[in-house]
């Protein structure tokens, strides 16, 4: 589940307003990130599993488009999302562990590439929740603002690799993960700046999990609402390549 990644290619920038700082003194930032791993049940609760299935709508009311979304995810990295966006089609886009690609309404098949297929693989971890701070050059607590209503600390995480900057943004009560802000390469607009937002925790089997996730565009929110989880039953054959992108696949 790794939400601070889902639909990519849909999202626009988004600015975020900060409120007066609450506290005087700010808290180290990977005792930040240790605090929200323990509060959504910590690794350990993801390692008993193999793969989840995740089941849910995808409203963008603005343009009067919803309908089914379903996520499959996989160890170590694989990673399939299927969303019918109306009249317009189905979106799918995945990870099979070596190409990333996507089909899309109006466009087709197409092989994902340098930045684009970097956040795909990112996107497939099964255990992107979880980041492993040895891999990243700084993590740094910059300020406490207002996220979306919420109390939150926000830190800025610079990948050691260059894969790219994040600014996470975690609830300074309960210590969750409030959203993050990012920068993105989209397929059609190039890099912009998207601003995720994770609600509505629930416990999953002893995980907790956001079941709703908002992405915040000019053209208006783009809402994901999960309603089931099925661990451990999704096929391997799901995450293998269609035979429209396979003719695409350089050997």
């Amino acid at each position: 589940m790794n939400i601070r990644r889902m639909l990519s290619a849909l999202a626009l920038a988004s600015l975020v307003v900060p409120a007066i700082g609450f506290a005087q003194a700010l808290p180290d930032g990977k005792a930040l990130v240790a605090k929200h791993i323990a509060a959504i049940g910590g690794r350990e609760a993801l390692d008993k599993h193999t793969s989840l299935h995740q089941t849910g709508t995808f409203s963008m009311a603005a343009m009067g488009i919803d309908g089914p979304i379903h996520v499959y995810r996989a160890k170590p990295a694989r990673f399939l999302q299927q969303i019918t966006l109306g009249s317009f089609g189905e979106m799918t886009q995945g990870f099979d562990g070596t190409t990333a690609w996507a089909i899309q309404p109006m466009q087709g098949p197409m092989i994902m590439s340098g930045d684009q297929a970097t956040q795909f693989r990112q996107q497939a971890d099964f255990y992107a929740d979880f980041p492993d701070v040895s891999k990243y050059s700084s993590i740094e607590t910059v300020a406490a603002e207002d996220f979306e209503g919420h109390k939150c600390y926000k830190v800025k995480l610079v990948k050691a690799d260059g894969t790219g900057d994040a600014m996470q943004y975690f609830d300074a009560e309960t210590g969750l993960a409030a959203g993050v802000v990012r920068t993105i390469e989209n397929p059609q607009m190039g890099k912009m700046d998207v601003t995720v937002v994770f609600s509505d925790y629930k416990d999953q089997g002893g995980f907790k999990m956001p079941s709703k996730v908002t992405q915040k565009t000019p053209q208006g929110d783009v809402v994901l609402t999960f309603t089931a989880y099925e661990w451990d039953k999704v096929e391997s054959k799901m995450f293998d390549l269609p035979e429209a992108v396979k003719g695409m696949v350089k050997p």
